[in-house]
């Protein structure tokens, strides 16, 4: 750039170049002027560069930054891809895992007040809610065992192998598991073959004559037959069998409340019922430490899921079961508090029976003992053993009165 001032000077100035000049005369006056002459254009330059970088510098901040604007997610990019920004750094973090808050809260809930115990179980899915798995002690299913069987015989010895009246089969055992006699069919689940195959799975010897391949049918054909047989030496056997197996009796109970849960759950189709019927199970299994209520009612009325076990109702004309299914579908609270649960369940037990009754008046013999026995879901087996019987017994007769 230098270069081309000084030809333009030179190339301008031919009035002066052509004067005449003695030899040697000003040549160092020439040479001092011209160099002196040169370092101005070169400063000049200089500053004019600089000049020019520092007047470019935010034109280039400015587009850099125009091209980040206009560059979408989707745009194209030329080289190395550019760092994400802090804002979408954090949302990708919150996908990931749950912010700080929600994992401080959910411990808060669960300590917290009802109401807070409320508004968790609102929030839950409960389509999500796995199907709890129940696992049982053999010391504790013994102590469940004596319980059930201080409700369906009173605790009495010859009572574990009865046949009641107006009755056309056996009931056996703690949970008097019911035995068709030869060549009976009839509308309700028959419990004792598949508690004496379950028990031959686990090793557990049978009476002699009950241990074939296939489980007999009830040798005595009648009640008055059973009756008549009660001190026979098979009888005999039989009662001490199931004496001494109290505790498989109680796990047997325990399989077929969780199996009960499976029997629900493929009898109704996905949707809102459903759900309801998990959550329900949900709250009992963790409102009941030892799940007694749940044993004791699938082995009383069974899962509601056998068509045979409904009877209709007359003013709606729909045929209405009394199972767990029923029971769970009439819960409708969401406390996780053990013992509102726990009572939740007695009184939506307690309407499916009596709605039963309704239905089929000549049940009503029995609402008495049955409301006796829905009582004891109100409260844990250990204060069963240390609280009165008979308050409970006299409140529920007027109940069963009304």
């Amino acid at each position: 750039m230098g270069g081309d001032f000084i030809g333009r000077r030179r190339a301008g100035g031919g009035g002066r170049t052509a004067r005449s000049a003695k030899p040697g005369q000003y040549s160092a006056k020439a040479l001092a002027c011209g160099a002196w002459l040169l370092s101005c254009v070169i400063v000049a330059d200089m500053a004019t560069q600089t000049a020019l970088a520092e007047t470019a510098a935010p034109a280039t901040t400015r587009v850099a930054d125009n091209e980040k604007e206009q560059d979408g997610p989707g745009a194209p990019q030329a080289s190395r891809p550019p760092k994400p920004d802090p804002e979408t750094v954090l949302r990708q973090d919150e996908v990931q895992k749950p912010a700080p808050e929600a994992a401080v809260q959910m411990p808060e809930v669960r300590k917290s007040s009802p109401d807070a115990r409320n508004l968790e179980a609102k929030s839950l899915e409960a389509k999500d809610l796995p199907v709890p798995q129940l696992v049982l002690p053999d010391d504790l299913a013994k102590k469940i065992g004596q319980k059930i069987w201080l409700n369906e015989t009173g605790g009495k010895r010859e009572a574990i192998t009865s046949w009641n009246a107006n009755e056309e089969f056996a009931s056996l055992g703690i949970g008097h598991f019911i035995w068709f006699p030869v060549g009976k069919w009839l509308p309700f689940e028959e419990s004792f073959p598949a508690l004496l195959e379950s028990m031959r799975k686990k090793n557990v010897r049978l009476p002699t004559w009950l241990d074939q391949t296939q489980i007999p049918a009830n040798p005595w054909t009648s009640r008055a037959e059973f009756r008549k047989h009660a001190n026979s030496p098979q009888m005999n056997e039989l009662r001490q069998f199931l004496l001494d197996t109290v505790a498989e009796q109680t796990q047997f109970m325990m399989a077929r409340a969780q199996g009960a849960m499976e029997k629900i759950l493929k009898t109704t189709p996905e949707g809102p019922e459903r759900d309801h019927i998990v959550l329900q199970f949900t709250r009992v299994v963790r409102a009941s430490e030892n799940f007694y209520p749940l044993i004791d009612y699938i082995n009383f009325k069974g899962e509601g899921t056998n068509p045979n076990e409904a009877a209709m109702n007359r003013e709606t004309g729909r045929r209405q079961g009394w199972g767990l299914k029923q029971v769970l579908l009439r819960m409708n609270g969401v406390t996780g508090d053990p013992k509102a649960v726990r009572a939740e369940f007695a009184d939506a037990a307690q309407f499916v029976l009596q709605q039963r009754i309704r239905n089929l008046p000549s049940n009503r013999v029995f609402e008495v003992g049955w409301l006796r026995r829905i009582a004891t879901y109100r409260r844990p087996i250990a204060d069963m053993e240390s609280g009165p019987e008979r308050a409970p017994r006299r409140s529920l007769r007027v109940t069963a009165a009304r």
